[in-house]
Formats: structure tokens, sequence, C-alpha cells
């Protein structure tokens, strides 16, 4: 996104009754908030990714941690499947459909194991080994970072 498309999201912003405006995409977030209590933004309107990422990267480094120290299985018979991505991770096929795999189900190579939306596309993400998913690290709806791991598959 370049200055000119963040002046005009700014002029939107502006001008429509909306107080608060984020555009997210490619690892990065722009978010535009109208109200007086706003935390300062920079000219340009663009939100470095160093500003956004010590807030969630706290919270993300525990959960990696617990996970290492948690297995009573070794490591080495897990596959870890990892975002090729960035984007925005799915289950499911539709919100009202059931998720493509749950944890203990048996999958097989080239088996779609959940949906990466990016830049309005929707990719299937297919498994490359035949096993059985032992965790599934990533919610509904969340958005995930290139070579992220999303699933753990035990290898037949």
């Amino acid at each position: 996104m370049n200055a000119d498309e963040i002046r005009e999201l700014i002029r939107i912003v502006e001008e429509s009754e909306i107080d608060e405006l984020e555009v997210r995409g490619w690892g990065r977030s722009i978010r535009i908030v109208k109200s007086a209590a706003a935390p300062p933004v920079p000219p340009s309107g663009i939100r470095p990714p160093a500003a956004s990422e010590p807030a969630t990267a706290p919270g993300a480094a525990p959960p990696p941690v617990e996970a290492e120290a948690a297995p009573a299985e070794p490591e080495e018979a897990f596959h870890q499947v990892q975002s090729p991505m960035v984007g925005t991770f799915y289950r499911a096929p539709s919100p009202e459909a059931p998720p493509f795999v749950e944890v203990g189900d048996t999958v097989r190579s080239g088996q779609t194991l959940c949906i990466l939306e990016a830049m309005k596309l929707m990719n299937e993400l297919q498994s490359e080994v035949a096993g059985t998913v032992r965790k599934v690290l990533i919610e509904n709806g969340e958005p995930v970072e290139y070579g992220q791991v999303l699933f753990e598959i035990e290898t037949s």
C-alpha cells in the first residue's frame, strides 16, 4: 500500500461515521482511529511492523515453549505442517461446514487440511504426509505467518 492509498483511507474515515478502520495484509497492519483518545500515528499513517509485533510477540512466545515441554512422545515422530504464506487460517470450507480435519483423524498425502486466505484468494493446504493429526495449533479465523506451524501429524 502506498502513501496515496493510505491518505485516501484516512480521508474516507474522516468523512464517514466510522471511528476506526484496520487493514491487514502481508504481515503489516494499518489502523486509522478517529477518536481523540487514540495513540499518536506517524504522519504517513503507516504503523511500523515493529510497533505492532511487541504486543503480540510476548503472548505468542510462551505457547511454543509449552508445546515443546508438553509432548511425552518423541518429537521426531511428528511432521510439522507449516504455512506456505501469510494469510488467514480457516479449518472448514464455510462457517457452517465441519472442519476438514480434527485431532485424531487419519489423513492421507494430498488430503486438504485447511484453507489459507491471502489477498481474497482461498488456497487449500494439503498434507504432504500420511498419518494421524495430533495437534491443530491455530484457531479458526486467526492470521498466520509464513513458516508458522499449523498442524502436527504423526506419520504412519
